[in-house]
């Protein structure tokens, strides 16, 4: 079993998620919304590469969708970085923080 590490900007996309739902549709929703998206982000510790690969934006990079939104991360032998989660209307070549994760990794 992988570890999984959820990096800043994806803890902040899940903030944001919520923070909209709760907007939209309430607090009880939000609540329901942010907790499958945990699950599906905690699932990535078995599951990490059975999930295609989004390589077209950064070597190794993976999506898992998950409700409106899609997980991307990168998956090793021992662990998972969840890098963020973006809305599936959005572009990820012009939402993904690509720049920051090369310099980090």
């Amino acid at each position: 079993m992988r570890k999984v590490i959820v990096r800043p900007d994806a803890a902040q996309d899940i903030e944001d998620a919520a923070d909209y739902t709760v907007g939209e549709w309430g607090h009880e929703q939000a609540f329901r919304y942010v907790g499958e998206l945990r699950q599906a982000i905690e699932s990535l510790a078995t599951t990490a590469l059975r999930h295609p690969l989004y390589g077209d934006i950064l070597p190794g990079l993976r999506r898992k969708r998950s409700g409106m939104h899609h997980i991307y991360y990168l998956a090793s032998k021992d662990s998972v970085e969840v890098l963020s989660i973006l809305h599936v209307q959005r572009d990820p070549g012009q939402h993904l923080k690509v720049e920051r994760w090369e310099d980090e990794g």
